[in-house]
């Protein structure tokens, strides 16, 4: 544990660069869902360990997070909208169904899902299956992000801001529990994620909660 969290501060002391890998390779990881509002903050209160941190630098944080965040879930979009290649002509057939309402409301949807706590992860499946337009998804999805991606980062500006010389050796501290936590999630959720987990379909069909049935129509 020690050395992964000390890796992720070694890889965001390396600057913008740094920092796009570490958290490119954290929302890599499927159905983890961390959170990119905290993740920014805990990226600016490291940074601050290196050096003075100021508006632009945070939003610039911010921003950074958004899009590995977003560039990651599109993989995850384009990875669950190959795998109709193993769903059902049934299957399929029902989720073509649904491709009107998912037009009419995947905007919003995804904005909300990406700039709220709600796991996003079973929508990026549901909108990937119904082959969501990719153009559309990127837009919403990084809206939706950015907001509180740069609004965590801010409100980490203002406590480091506020804290002063009290607080001048809080930034390491903060940033280590924070980092730690996200690091236990991931652990955490891998070790828990059962065999039945390694398959696809049965994640799809696990996440997705298709009530029409064409054998109970």
């Amino acid at each position: 544990m020690q050395d992964i969290l000390q890796f992720i501060i070694d890889m965001i002391s390396q600057g913008y660069l740094g920092l796009f890998v570490i958290c490119f390779a954290i929302n890599m990881i499927p159905f983890l869902s961390p959170s990119n509002m905290v993740l920014a903050g805990a990226a600016v209160l490291t940074f601050s360990i290196f050096g003075p941190v100021g508006m632009l630098e945070s939003v610039l944080i911010g921003i950074i997070v958004a899009l590995t965040a977003t560039l990651a879930k599109l993989i995850h979009f384009y990875v669950v909208r190959g795998s109709r290649a193993v769903l059902s002509k049934d299957r399929l057939k029902s989720l073509d169904a649904e491709r009107e309402r998912v037009e009419k409301w995947g905007a919003l949807a995804l904005f909300i899902a990406a700039a709220s706590p709600v796991p996003d992860d079973p929508l990026i499946v549901y909108v990937g299956l119904t082959r969501y337009n990719p153009v559309k998804f990127i837009v919403s999805y990084f809206i939706g992000k950015v907001a509180v991606t740069i609004a965590g980062a801010i409100i980490a500006l203002f406590g480091l801001t506020l804290g002063g010389g009290f607080f001048e050796s809080m930034p390491i501290v903060v940033a280590s529990i924070v980092l730690t936590a996200i690091i236990t999630g991931i652990l955490f959720k891998r070790k828990t994620e059962g065999k039945e987990s390694d398959m696809l379909q049965d994640i799809l069909e696990d996440e997705l909660k298709v009530d029409k049935d064409p054998e109970m129509n």
